[in-house]
């Protein structure tokens, strides 16, 4: 028996080191989109207290299918947060990810995270450090016998309340350009609701 997918949605918080625009494929050929969420301690401990309930159902649901009353347990996807001399600030950080690509029945099928903005618009903006954002995602409990049960939190979908946009450096302002007739840049997609509808955006 598989426990049905269930789709959550983050409370907002701040994005650390977030690949959503393009995947990261330093350490993985598909590449994956990933962000860590900083949350305050108090919203932290509510969404926590969430996540734990899913991961005790997948939990139990693993050892019935194994035939034993305890498992090993994995890292959470989550952990405290500590500055740059390791002291507790009293936040936390939230790993979301997700593949950019996968094999099904022979074929490579291309994932991308949603992306849209306050007003369920599209974003097509580089998004950085320190944007304040939501996650769509889904919980996804597993187990491997040399790790045991853990959980995966399956990135979907991203709401930009507030953008930090990300610059690779070379800022055009330090060049002469002058405002001229021609090509204007206008985000003509639109959300697409069949995925975008099922989370609390």
């Amino acid at each position: 028996m598989t426990l049905p997918r269930t789709k959550m949605t983050s409370p907002k918080g701040t994005a650390v080191w977030p690949w959503l625009n393009e995947p990261d494929t330093r350490f993985d050929d598909n590449g994956v989109y990933t962000v860590q969420l900083r949350l305050d301690a108090e919203e932290a401990a509510a969404f926590t207290a969430e996540l734990k309930e899913k991961f005790k159902l997948g939990y139990e649901q693993q050892a019935k299918e194994q035939g034993k009353k305890k498992l090993k347990l994995a890292p959470m996807p989550w952990k405290d947060h500590e500055d740059d001399q390791g002291n507790a600030t009293g936040k936390v950080d939230f790993k979301f990810k997700m593949k950019a690509a996968y094999e099904y029945e022979g074929k490579k099928i291309d994932n991308r995270v949603l992306l849209i903005d306050a007003k369920r618009s599209p974003v097509t903006a580089q998004i950085g450090s320190g944007s304040s954002i939501r996650c769509g995602f889904e919980p996804y409990v597993w187990y491997v016998p040399s790790m045991g049960v853990g959980m995966t939190l399956r990135l979907k979908a991203v709401q930009v309340i507030d953008l930090v946009e990300f610059s690779k450096g070379g800022g055009t302002d330090d060049f002469d350009f002058q405002e001229e007739e021609g090509f204007t840049a206008v985000a003509s997609a639109t959300p697409d609701k069949e995925r975008g509808d099922h989370f609390d955006f």
